[in-house]
């Protein structure tokens, strides 16, 4: 249902929101949705409200924020975590090295340790958090791992692969069923797992592919991004369960040849990743924005996102202690 307010108000009402109630309002109607998008909305609530924002990479605990973005201090965690999945309200999942998880907001300090899960032994192959409310606050974590041991049928080999939920409700994990793929296919690690609503998507390939395909999210739609032969930047957006639309086309003048394609940043703006550098790219005046730089060769990072406010999944998971990681 269309809105009667003037889009100013709007902006200027929701711009004066906290987080999760903004995104608790955004959820309930799609004029509204498009703000979590808009780069002059994205830019004036930032300022208004101390957001922090910028990407996470998984292997040094080392934030880089983007432009005009304050820092995030990540000296209350060990350097030998690895972060596995970030949300849309600035919580994490990371791994210690005795293998628990853990779910916290950088931005306040906060971290609680998980139920041992049974199954860590396993090579961890994915790993998403998903939002399921916020107040109070309920989150599930997907754990996608591969197993050991392989399967035969009709003489071909298949690779099995174990599938994990942990449910802040319960405070369990609980095993759903086994997925099963081809010796020659794949889970594309450098393609994380895209949220959107209640569904989860994971991109899978065979070893020809790899950097070819990326699987993203492009304003609460399904997004595939395609590198040709040419080396332009193809993005295809889904228009429907079945139906796929190319959207955007990155040209070789754009210099993006030799990037890797990562995200969309906002509606005007996508990611691209070269070597220790993440170039901010506005597609909509074909130019460069910002560059965030790493101190190494970037692996893989995550899209962070949070304010300075407490988060509610304390309460909720009070038999679980809150401590720091390294003190």
């Amino acid at each position: 249902m269309a809105s009667k307010l003037p889009h100013e108000v709007i902006i200027e009402l929701f711009s004066r929101t906290t987080l999760n109630t903004f995104y608790s309002i955004v959820s309930t109607n799609k004029e509204f949705n498009k703000l979590k998008y808009d780069s002059y909305f994205l830019h004036l609530y930032k300022q208004r409200n101390n957001i922090v924002c910028g990407f996470l990479r998984f292997d040094l605990n080392e934030f880089a924020p983007s432009q005009e973005s304050a820092d995030l201090d990540f000296d209350f965690l060990s350097s030998d975590v690895h972060i596995l999945a970030s949300s849309d309200n600035g919580s994490i999942v990371f791994e210690s090295p005795d293998c628990r998880y853990y779910v916290g907001k950088p931005a306040t300090k906060q971290l609680i340790k998980l139920p041992i899960n049974p199954k860590t032994k396993n090579r961890t192959e994915q790993v998403a958090i998903m939002v399921m409310g916020l107040k109070p606050f309920r989150y599930k974590i997907l754990r996608i791992s591969s197993l050991p041991n392989t399967c035969y049928r009709n003489f071909l080999v298949f690779c099995i692969h174990c599938c994990e939920v942990f449910d802040s409700t319960t405070l369990s994990w609980r095993l759903l069923e086994d997925i099963t793929l081809p010796n020659h296919v794949f889970f594309m690690i450098t393609s994380k797992l895209v949220t959107i609503g209640s569904s989860i998507y994971l991109l899978t390939s065979n070893y020809n592919v790899i950097d070819v395909f990326k699987l993203l999210k492009f304003e609460s739609k399904l997004a595939l991004a395609c590198k040709q032969l040419n080396g332009c930047w193809e993005i295809w957006v889904g228009a429907s369960t079945e139906l796929w639309k190319r959207t955007f086309v990155f040209n070789e003048k754009e210099d993006t040849e030799n990037m890797c394609f990562h995200s969309f940043w906002d509606s005007n703006t996508c990611v691209f990743i070269h070597d220790n550098i993440l170039v901010f790219y506005n597609f909509k005046i074909d130019d460069d924005v910002a560059k965030v730089v790493f101190s190494s060769k970037i692996v893989r990072v995550f899209d962070f996102r949070s304010d300075f406010e407490p988060s509610g999944f304390c309460c909720i998971m009070s038999q679980c202690p809150v401590f720091r990681i390294g003190t």
